[in-house]
């Protein structure tokens, strides 16, 4: 996309609303700030991780995407031809995000079949503090850590556990992204591992905030090994590690 369209509209006062190709899959976003132009470009390094979560899918499966943003990998997985039957949670909590993660699911038609939640995942429920940072589009918003944060701000905050509870729909596929804080993520769904375990669990561990450990101390991944889960994949990146879980017990 022509990034002087978007900024004569702006300066027009009119709404910019453009088509990318994405890992070869067409969708509509809405843009509210430049960010989110370099963000639907840089897709192309998640590319991978879309791969693995693409595979792993199977007939009516529920996925919940834990730090969802403006709704990308959301979108992408529900407009793939191997998630027809796909159901999708969001959770995304920062504010100017969680308005183009709306705007861009209806752009696309997938009100029915990927529902929005403005909120943050962790080990507790209650409020919780999100250190903010850039413009919509920026995913570097933690609970964590406030690096780089230019404000704060306070948003909702629930386990994994209590929301399948509540929602009555459970996930298959968890995909976890939250800058630093997914062993928070992870500890809010003890309960949910205990009862009914997600099949298959993407995270990016974050070399940030409480880095590749679980509030207790522990490491992530010998914690989601004593529940029963195996490491198929991992692939380090510059800020970080992809990996994909799958529970095999």
């Amino acid at each position: 996309m022509n990034k002087l369209r978007f900024y004569l509209n702006k300066l027009l006062g009119k709404p910019t609303v453009a088509k990318f190709n994405l890992l070869g899959q067409n969708i509509t976003l809405g843009i509210s700030a430049a960010r989110e132009i370099r963000r639907a470009h840089d897709i192309e390094i998640e590319s991978q991780l879309l791969e693995h979560m693409r595979s792993s899918l199977q007939q009516n499966d529920v996925l919940y995407d834990v730090g969802a943003n403006i709704g990308l990998i959301s979108i992408l997985m529900s407009t793939h031809p191997e998630g027809s039957s796909l159901k999708v949670l969001s959770f995304e909590p920062e504010p100017r995000n969680f308005e183009q993660l709306t705007n861009n699911l209806f752009l696309n038609q997938l009100e029915q079949r990927i529902s929005c939640h403005q909120m943050a995942l962790g080990a507790t429920s209650g409020e919780i503090t999100l250190h903010v940072r850039g413009t919509a589009g920026e995913g570097r918003h933690s609970i964590a850590t406030d690096k780089g944060a230019s404000g704060s701000i306070q948003v909702k905050l629930d386990t994994m556990s209590r929301v399948a509870l509540d929602s009555e729909q459970s996930p298959t596929i968890v995909k976890i992204d939250v800058e630093g804080a997914e062993g928070q993520v992870l500890a809010g769904m003890e309960e949910l591992i205990a009862s009914k375990p997600p099949r298959d669990i993407f995270m990016e561990i974050h070399f940030k905030g409480d880095g590749d450990s679980m509030p207790c101390g522990m490491p992530i991944h010998d914690w989601l090994y004593e529940r029963g889960y195996s490491m198929l994949w991992n692939n380090t990146r510059r800020s970080g590690e992809h990996r994909h879980y799958q529970f095999s017990v």
